[in-house]
Formats: structure tokens, C-alpha cells, sequence
């Protein structure tokens, strides 16, 4: 049995390979809409926070023996839970990430460490496109003055995150609900239509539309601030679907 650790839109393809493969599989996500996403794929899956007790009893009770993290690139506690997990316990760990351009270096790509630093640095600029997800825009409504006139935010159309943003005062006109995934096109006409100066986001990988954004934003001649990842070092990551398939097949011998 594989467990495969959910929260990208990799997470979809990834299970189809899988079953494709005849390999039987239960999926792990933390929300209810990460569940919604997996609802049609005819496999067991668990939505619950996993600690480190929590992981080894359903690692127990469905006899895994190799675990798949398709986690979010910034969900590093997860992560790490699998990883110290999977050594404990003799369990097959793989990390699933398609890779990404935005290690690259460009005049007009400023990379930070945090969410504070990122805010400092955007109030330097007028007109601001945030890109992060709803859970950090406190730190630049805090950071920023008059921001309900200069930040413009990006959010999945969710009721549970319209909420949280328009609890900090986020009001229609400078919010944008959508689902992605974005192409270049589309980012380059939200880019222009309205005036950004700045686009933010984080280096969320390939999965998480970073490499679209940086080519829309980069090709206009228009500034990003990048919020760097977390380093977590993990020792068996493979790269696109044959790679993973390859490795799940090394660990059945």
C-alpha cells in the first residue's frame, strides 16, 4: 500500500500514475477542499492533520510500506513528520516535485527570506499584486499604509479563504478569486489591466504556477519579489511521473 501525502495539484496526476500502475493507494489531506479535489478518484483518503503518532497508526492500520509526499513545497512540518517516519518505521520515502525556474537570477527578481522581509520590501513599490494564498496578507496590510489602494490579492474562489481575507478588511476591488492553474497570457493580462508594479509570490514550484507568473511578470519588465522555501533536505526526490514510477518499482523488489 502506498500512502501518498496530498496538497498540490501534482497530487491528481501523481495518484492516476499510480493506479495506472496497479498500485493500491490511500491519500492524506488536511482540508476539506484538498479532499474534494481527490473525491473522484476511487481511493481511500484521510482528512486529518498527521502528526508523528497519527502518521504510524495509519501507516499500521493500511500496512504502507512506501510513503509519496506531494506536499506543498512551505508544508516542511509534514514533511519532516514523513521523513523522521518513514526512517523509523523501514518505510520507502519518495519526494515528488517537478522542477521549477525559479532558482534562476534576473535583475528584476528579488528574493527574500520571510513574509516580513517580503512585506518591507513591497512597500517600496505603488501597486501590488500578492500571489501567497490568504493565510500571510496580515503581514502586508500591517506593513503597508493606505494598502487598501495598493495591494491587490490573488485567492482560490473558497468560501473559507474569501472570508479570512475580507476579515482583514480586503474588500471586491482589491481582490481577485480564481482558480489556476494561470497561464502566461492570462497573468500578463491580470498584470496590465491592473498596473502592477510589483508581483509577489512564493516558490512554490512548478505545481504552484511560479514558473508562469516569472515569465509573465518578467517578460513585462515588471518586478517579483520571491519568497523563498524552506531548506529541508529530502534524500530521495525524483522529478516527473517516470522517475517516481521507476523508484516505486525499485522499492517492490
Amino acid at each position: 500500500m502506498i500512502l501518498v501525502l496530498a496538497g498540490t495539484k501534482d497530487s491528481r496526476e501523481v495518484i492516476a500514475k499510480l493506479k495506472q500502475n496497479g498500485s493500491s493507494i490511500i491519500a492524506s489531506v488536511t482540508t476539506e477542499y484538498g479532499a474534494n479535489l481527490l473525491s473522484d478518484l476511487d481511493i481511500i483518503v484521510k482528512q486529518e492533520k498527521l502528526d508523528d503518532a497519527k502518521m504510524k497508526q495509519l501507516l499500521r492500520d493500511y500496512e504502507v510500506d512506501t510513503i509519496i509526499d506531494v506536499t506543498h513545497p512551505f508544508a516542511v512540518t509534514i514533511s519532516k513528520t514523513a521523513l523522521e517516519v518513514s526512517a523509523k518505521s523501514n518505510i520507502k520515502y519518495i519526494r515528488f516535485e517537478r522542477g521549477s525556474i525559479e532558482s534562476r537570477e534576473h535583475e528584476l527578481l528579488i528574493k527574500v527570506n520571510s513574509y516580513q522581509e517580503a512585506a518591507r520590501k513591497a512597500k517600496e513599490f505603488e501597486k501590488i499584486l500578492l500571489t501567497i494564498g490568504s493565510k500571510n496578507l496580515d503581514y502586508f496590510t500591517a506593513e503597508i499604509e493606505d494598502w487598501q489602494q495598493r495591494l491587490l490579492a490573488r485567492v482560490l474562489p473558497n468560501w473559507k479563504f474569501i472570508k479570512r481575507v475580507q476579515e482583514l478588511g480586503f474588500s471586491p476591488q482589491n481582490l481577485i478569486a480564481m482558480q489556476g492553474p494561470f497561464s502566461k497570457q492570462l497573468n500578463q493580462v491580470l498584470l496590465e489591466d491592473y498596473e502592477i508594479d510589483l508581483l509577489v509570490t512564493k516558490a512554490s514550484g512548478k505545481t504552484g504556477g511560479v514558473d508562469t507568473k516569472l515569465e509573465a511578470a518578467l517578460e513585462l519588465d515588471i518586478p517579483v519579489l520571491l519568497i523563498t522555501r524552506p531548506e529541508l533536505d529530502y534524500n530521495n526526490l525524483v522529478k516527473n511521473y517516470q522517475e517516481l514510477l521507476q523508484e516505486v518499482k525499485r522499492g517492490e523488489h
